[in-house]
């Protein structure tokens, strides 16, 4: 790494960039041609899923079973081609606001800032690990699936049948014996390239949001030293003008910094509300899909990778909860560490400044979308409705 670069470097967007490489839409201000194909393959192939696993479900809503293992992958990977188009649509958009928010994090290089942000970005990282993980895992045993029925078949010598990995709708000509391997894997890049992409997006919404959450923080941070070291205990009344011209100076660094991160949260929050709306228009259905799936299924082998599948829905729906439930909770945070301060000591011009800052900080910067603002109690409200819909859903079994 540069000597130059601060520590938040090696950690910058670590799991989602690598995510992001695989599926060719990480945001580049000029894109390649090998991240064009890249991205172009893996649309093809998630766009093949999406529509086939869906078709197949409502050609078999006769049979519930069988029409939610079609429906669970497939209405996942409708979602992640909307995700994909939608980055790569607007890339440069992406990657401006990456450019914007790597300048706020490598502008902070104090060391008690750069082990805040350093801090945030490993606990994202980390989750975003878990995410890409829990849906390898997940993707993983729905292509082994076949392969070790197949296998069983073969050991107990009973008759052999055709299976794909996913339930889904596909000619004729694609699931004949020449063709059939050929078949078998675009399946499978199908799954693999859901996963990257799910893990990109989800990824980097959570980064995103915890970087942000860092920089409020450290401009928490910069308010109290504002304030460090002006007088000796409380021997002084009311701060000296020299003092004000002072305070009013490095207030007004603060406020700029101040308002460039609400004004990046919300080009984030515009670049993100199509993607966030429809991934919580669709937690609550995933969620009491899979969570069926386990308990209507008569197979261990699909019971537990319908288990892997909830922990990666589960973790997708709680990246976004957590994430948006930091940025509201630093951005308001700034309210009260100005609250704390002495500005009581300030003259009137100083404390219409702290006033402005104050007030902007009250009204909390949200992750906001129609009718979904990403928080914890929102995650707590959509695993509340899944249970209702579980519920209700049994009384007609």
């Amino acid at each position: 790494m540069d000597n130059d670069e601060p520590q938040i470097a090696r950690s910058f967007y670590k799991i989602a960039r690598f995510s992001g490489q695989i599926v060719g839409i990480w945001p580049q201000h000029k894109r390649s041609l090998l991240s064009n194909l890249l991205c172009g393959f893996a649309f093809v192939v998630i766009l093949l899923g999406a529509v086939g696993e869906n078709l197949y479900g409502f050609l078999n809503l006769s049979n519930l079973v069988t029409a939610l293992e079609a429906f669970c992958p497939g209405s996942t990977k409708a979602v992640c081609v909307l995700k994909l188009a939608m980055f790569f649509l607007h890339h440069r958009q992406w990657h401006e606001i990456v450019q914007r928010l790597r300048g706020m994090l490598w502008h902070n290089r104090g060391q008690q800032a750069q082990q805040l942000l350093v801090g945030r970005s490993t606990v994202a990282n980390r989750l975003s690990l878990l995410l890409l993980s829990s849906g390898s895992v997940t993707n993983t045993a729905f292509n082994s699936q076949p392969l070790i029925m197949g296998l069983y078949r073969w050991w107990s010598q009973l008759p052999g049948r055709i299976d794909l990995p996913f339930n889904i709708i596909l000619p004729a000509f694609a699931t004949e014996s020449q063709l059939f391997p050929f078949t078998y894997l675009i399946l499978t890049c199908s799954g693999f390239c859901t996963v990257f992409t799910f893990s990109f997006v989800d990824g980097f919404f959570l980064c995103s949001c915890l970087y942000i959450s860092g920089v409020f923080r450290v401009l928490q941070q910069d308010i109290r030293q504002v304030f460090a070291d002006l007088h000796d205990g409380d021997s002084i009344e009311a701060f000296t003008p020299s003092i004000n011209a002072r305070i009013r100076l490095q207030l007004g660094q603060i406020v700029e910094r101040h308002n460039a991160i609400i004004d990046l949260c919300t080009d984030l929050t515009a670049q993100f509300t199509v993607i966030v709306l429809m991934h919580f228009l669709s937690a609550a259905f995933v969620l009491c899909s899979t969570i069926l799936d386990i308990m209507l299924n008569t197979s261990s082998l699909s019971g537990l990778t319908y288990i892997c599948y909830t922990v990666a829905a589960m973790t997708q729906l709680f990246l976004y909860c957590y994430g948006g439930n930091h940025v509201s909770e630093s951005s308001a945070a700034v309210a009260d560490t100005l609250y704390e301060m002495e500005w009581y000591k300030c003259d009137a011009t100083t404390r219409k400044i702290i006033l402005m800052i104050l007030r902007r900080s009250q009204r909390a910067k949200t992750i906001a979308v129609p009718f979904f603002t990403p928080s914890l109690p929102a995650f707590s409200s959509i695993l509340s409705t899944t249970g209702s819909y579980i519920t209700l859903l049994k009384t007609f079994l």
